[in-house]
């Protein structure tokens, strides 16, 4: 079994190995049998399709890892309930190929089964996902009197 301890680490390793790009922690620490999924509507497309088993997961991380660095990257929470941990973390995503980069907060859900990952659901702000793979800057936030 697993720890509130050991899945705090896990969790927090692999937050670090997505910053450093390092695919190695990031294979070590998900489960054959894993799930991803970043929440949102289906209209989103790929970004918001479920990604099943390991192989699958790790294409998308080394997608993501290649298109989008991020830096400035702080854990903002952190919280472990039995077997799944839940993290809110910031950072600035900046697209590999532009340099066009914007700070955003993004929660992840975890479920950890013998030491790995057995299911991460994210949410983030998808159309920022989505206007950077479109390579497009996001349209900056309305000013609160332009709101009104």
């Amino acid at each position: 079994m697993t720890g509130s301890g050991d899945i705090e680490r896990l969790v927090r390793g692999l937050c670090g190995a997505r910053v450093a790009g390092d695919m190695d922690v990031l294979r070590r620490g998900y489960a054959d049998n894993a799930t991803f999924r970043i929440v949102g509507s289906p209209a989103w497309g790929t970004l918001t399709a479920p990604l099943v088993g390991h192989a699958t997961i790790m294409a998308r991380f080394e997608a993501m890892i290649a298109g989008f660095a991020l830096s400035d990257f702080a854990i903002l929470n952190l919280f472990v309930d039995g077997n799944r941990a839940a993290v809110r973390w910031r950072a600035t995503v900046r697209d590999a190929e532009t340099k066009h980069g914007s700070t955003t907060e993004v929660a992840q859900f975890l479920e950890v089964e013998n030491g790995k990952v057995v299911s991460l659901v994210e949410f983030l702000d998808t159309a920022y996902a989505l206007s950077l793979l479109d390579k497009a800057p996001a349209a900056p936030a309305a000013k609160m009197e332009e709101r009104s």
